[in-house]
């Protein structure tokens, strides 16, 4: 699938109007906007909250998630869940709607950019199934039930997204961006529960990303945190995103594994303009995120990756959530990862 995305929307955003909210997506990411999230603008929103809403079992009690599954209507649920997953419509999908702060206004701007691509993130399944068992005290994946249950939330929430912005805008691909930030832990769930193993975890993103793939959408993993990237690599996802400014080597050490991605179609995002505190994005310069950028690019293509593809297949971002910044820093940021976006080289 051919992307023209070179700047990733990425983070939670720091703004309490949302008209703010508007203009900034409409002025740096037009050509893709994203489905923005605004914890100060409403307090709760966030990633995690709009993917667990209306998933079987699932309730929140004072902003906390509680998972009950041992009782009737819990298996009710499942049952609906699996009847809506092989037997997708957009009336079944309805029920595991979510209800963004920034839901309608996303409306409006596709209605009326019909951009060529647009970004929703959503929680991964790993992170997914970590989340519920510490709630419930037990892991998830070991069960074959219960990563059943996790593959289809995960999946009929993506459909859902899908289904909406087809509605909007028939001709925008829609890019679903599996927030997984618990990946950097498969290591120690498989140490732990002898149960769950490498082709378990594989298996559970494949399917996840085969059914969003079959709509015609692309789909990425995301994690800030040092992790095996070989495991969604084998899952055929379309894009990988890394924290590259804190671990600029991460994918070296699977660099023939890389270059297979990236000569299928897959594509990098590196999130090298980093947004740790005010004090540093105060300091950033254009020239030093460049730099930056350049120098990880360079380890990769040393490492035994193609230079061609390593540049012509990358795209870049901030580094995590900015909710937490001032305003002035926290668009500073956004505003350098889009000029950094123009000037990645194009090898011929």
């Amino acid at each position: 699938m051919k992307l023209n995305l070179r700047c990733l929307p990425v983070g939670d955003l720091p703004y309490t109007d949302i008209k703010l909210t508007t203009r900034l997506t409409v002025k740096i990411f037009e050509a893709c906007p994203f489905l923005a999230v605004m914890p100060n603008a409403a307090p709760g929103d966030s990633v995690l909250r709009r993917t667990l809403e209306n998933l079987p079992g699932v309730t929140f009690q004072d902003n906390r998630i509680v998972f009950q599954p041992d009782n009737d209507e819990f298996r009710q649920q499942l049952l609906t869940l699996d009847y809506v997953y092989n037997n997708p419509s957009a009336e079944g999908f309805e029920q595991y709607k979510m209800a963004p702060y920034f839901w309608e206004k996303y409306e409006q701007i596709l209605t009326r950019i019909k951009p060529v691509e647009t970004v929703v993130n959503i929680l991964g399944p790993f992170s997914l199934s970590q989340i519920l068992s510490t709630e419930a005290d037990f892991q998830l994946l070991e069960d074959r039930c219960y990563r059943k249950l996790v593959i289809q939330s995960v999946t009929v929430k993506a459909l859902w997204v899908i289904n909406k912005i087809k509605q909007l805008s028939p001709e925008t691909t829609p890019i679903i961006i599996l927030d997984d930030p618990l990946i950097n832990r498969v290591g120690d769930v498989k140490r732990q529960y002898e149960a769950v193993n490498r082709d378990i975890i594989v298996n559970m993103y494949s399917k996840v990303v085969e059914r969003i793939k079959d709509t015609g959408s692309a789909v990425g993993v995301q994690c800030f945190e040092k992790c095996d990237w070989k495991i969604p690599i084998d899952a055929n996802v379309d894009i990988i995103s890394f924290n590259a400014y804190s671990y600029p080597n991460n994918l070296n050490i699977i660099a023939e594994k890389v270059n297979t991605f990236l000569a299928a179609g897959g594509r990098i995002n590196w999130a090298i303009v980093p947004v740790i505190n005010e004090t540093t994005v105060k300091s950033l310069t254009l020239d030093y995120v460049e730099r930056r950028f350049r120098k990880a690019v360079e380890g990769m293509i040393n490492s035994g990756v193609s230079p061609k593809l390593a540049y012509n297949r990358s795209m870049v971002s901030i580094q995590g959530n900015i909710d937490k910044l001032p305003i002035i820093f926290a668009e500073k940021a956004l505003i350098l990862a889009n000029q950094l976006s123009k000037k990645i080289p194009v090898i011929k």
